[in-house]
């Protein structure tokens, strides 16, 4: 597989489908470190052998998960460069984000205080190359006859009956232009059902070099930035679940690193 298939309502447990690659089997380890032995005992005129306190330089050796790609795992405030996503994303992030993901077309980043392994799986700003439509039909495929282009997309999520959809907006991202939707199910709605949980499928990857597929649910809500990248997008994900974070909360926190974004085009 090229990057994730996450359910965002299922998370690990029920879908075997984190996005950080944990359904390779068990608990991710820790992030492996390389230890820089403490300096030789020396010796002095005056006196014998005396040894300096022990010191050790800890620094963290690849990213830790095993569907990761190069991500840089847990980060410090500052300005980074993916190595693998393409186009390449420059992006800004203060403290307490970890980025999990840096694939061909998949890119993740996370608060490091947001559980994602619960039963919604955890909020998240995830971006895609060349994302797709989710079969409506309940089949982990594209709908037929949608075309990825941001028009053809956002007319898609508009017209089905079992999502909420805010009226497009005009967006520029990056150096990319598009438009941005905020979607919710309809309560009661039960158009499909993965792992026992009820959900409307939004988004998948194309198989080259995006691997995904995404839903909306009760548990969580979706704002989508579908930008137009040559002859297909670069899509942003911003989902949260709302026993995480209040939704206008999580979207205001995310937005600093949104408007930060700039892509290598």
């Amino acid at each position: 597989m090229v990057g994730s298939a996450r359910f965002a309502l299922l998370g690990l447990a029920a879908a075997c489908a984190y996005v950080l690659g944990a359904c390779a089997g068990g608990d991710v380890d820790p992030v492996p470190y390389a230890s820089t032995p403490a300096a030789a005992p020396s010796s002095t005129a005056s006196g014998p052998a005396t040894s300096p306190p022990p010191t050790t330089s800890m620094q963290p050796i690849g990213c830790p998960y095993d569907h990761g790609g190069t991500c840089l795992f847990e980060l410090e405030p500052g300005t980074y460069t993916t190595t693998t996503f393409e186009p390449s994303i420059t992006y800004t992030v203060p403290e307490g984000w970890v980025n999990a993901e840096d694939l061909p077309g998949n890119f993740l980043l996370h608060l490091d205080a947001d559980d994602q392994l619960g039963g919604a799986g955890g909020s998240y700003l995830g971006i895609y190359r060349n994302a797709h439509a989710a079969a409506i039909s309940c089949v982990e495929d594209a709908q037929e006859g949608v075309g990825t282009s941001s028009r053809e997309l956002a007319e898609w999520f508009t017209s089905l009956e079992m999502i909420e959809v805010s009226e497009p907006q005009l967006v520029s991202v990056g150096g990319l232009d598009g438009l941005q939707v905020d979607i919710s199910q309809v309560p009661g709605a039960e158009p499909c059902t993965f792992g026992g949980g009820v959900s409307t499928p939004l988004i998948i990857g194309d198989g080259k070099v995006s691997d995904l597929h995404h839903v909306v649910s009760a548990e969580i809500d979706v704002r989508l930035v579908i930008l137009d990248h040559e002859d297909g997008n670069v899509t942003l994900e911003i989902t949260n679940v709302l026993e995480q974070h209040p939704t206008q909360e999580y979207r205001a926190i995310v937005q600093p690193i949104v408007d930060s974004l700039a892509f290598g085009v």
